[in-house]
């Protein structure tokens, strides 16, 4: 992994302007269209699917974005919201991919995602779901972290400062080793290049939002009402988002496919790549008949 390099991916880079704003994204490989979208915490980028592109994109045309406020997409000081971000993802399927497509997402983006399902579902054939929150965990708007710190972060200069300590080396170590079962994989490259996602300006705007619980949604009615082919994954270990949270979404929907990861935390897609991968290939290879034809087209927003 090269070092402060936010394009490894690979890929055909592109973007799109967005309200305004530049959103990017990576194209990869040829087949029926997957969105990979990443979860929303300090340093997260498109990079969180690093593993996965390769496996995906020999059968699929893989769309790996990076979400604004994140990645190599504009960070503006914008009114970060779920409904944003629902807007966001309902554009990018309708002006990048073109028509529905498989989501695979994971953490607060998936939840975003299940609520965009139920509510248009013409944009997304099937969901891949990474430790969802939403029901069990981040469903209301609960403030994480020190008040006093929140409160700075949204000052126009010392903010600057102080998120600058909340993403330091140190800290992002910390955070790193929370969503990683095995502690060995969180090496000084993966913590800088993380570092370096997180500091690029304008970075705070979003994480303030998201620690003020202001993108958190409660996804429970939602998920009754899901009707499209849905796949739940989730780490044994998972820190942040325990897999104990798994049983509220399968209690509210009894057919969702379950796969438990073994030795993995909440990023188990980067972390037990190659079981996550086999099981997401044979998940959209059972489903493509919900892609919908080649022809089929969404109006452009």
């Amino acid at each position: 992994m090269q070092r402060h390099d936010l394009t490894t991916l690979g890929g055909e880079p592109g973007e799109i302007l967005w309200r305004g704003h530049r959103v990017a994204f990576t194209r990869h490989g040829q087949g029926s269209p997957v969105l990979l979208v990443h979860g929303l915490y300090a340093g997260a980028s498109s990079f969180e699917w690093h593993r996965a592109i390769p496996a995906l994109a020999e059968r699929h045309t893989v769309f790996a974005l990076d979400l604004l406020g994140f990645g190599r997409s504009d960070r503006p000081a914008a009114r970060y919201s779920p409904g944003l971000y629902q807007a966001l993802l309902a554009d990018v399927v309708a002006r990048v991919v073109g028509a529905p497509c498989a989501v695979a997402a994971s953490g607060l983006s998936a939840a975003q995602l299940i609520a965009l399902a139920v509510r248009a579902p013409g944009h997304i054939a099937s969901l891949a779901l990474v430790a969802p929150t939403g029901v069990a965990h981040l469903r209301e708007t609960e403030a994480m972290g020190s008040g006093s710190t929140r409160f700075l972060l949204g000052a126009p200069l010392v903010g600057n400062a102080v998120y600058h300590r909340l993403t330091s080396p140190a800290r992002m170590r910390k955070q790193l080793w929370e969503m990683y079962a095995d502690d060995r994989l969180v090496t000084p490259e993966l913590v800088e290049h993380y570092v370096h996602c997180a500091q690029q300006p304008g970075g705070k705007h979003a994480i303030h939002t998201l620690l003020d619980g202001r993108l958190n949604v409660d996804v429970r009615a939602a998920v009754r009402r899901l009707r499209l082919p849905t796949l739940l994954l989730w780490g044994d270990v998972a820190r942040r988002n325990p897999v104990a949270h798994a049983h509220a979404f399968r209690v509210l929907k009894h057919d969702l496919e379950w796969t438990l990861v073994h030795d993995a935390g909440d990023l188990p897609h980067d972390e037990r790549s190659g079981e996550v991968n086999a099981t997401l290939r044979s998940f959209l290879e059972r489903t493509r008949r919900w892609s919908g034809s080649p022809g089929q087209r969404l109006a452009m927003a």
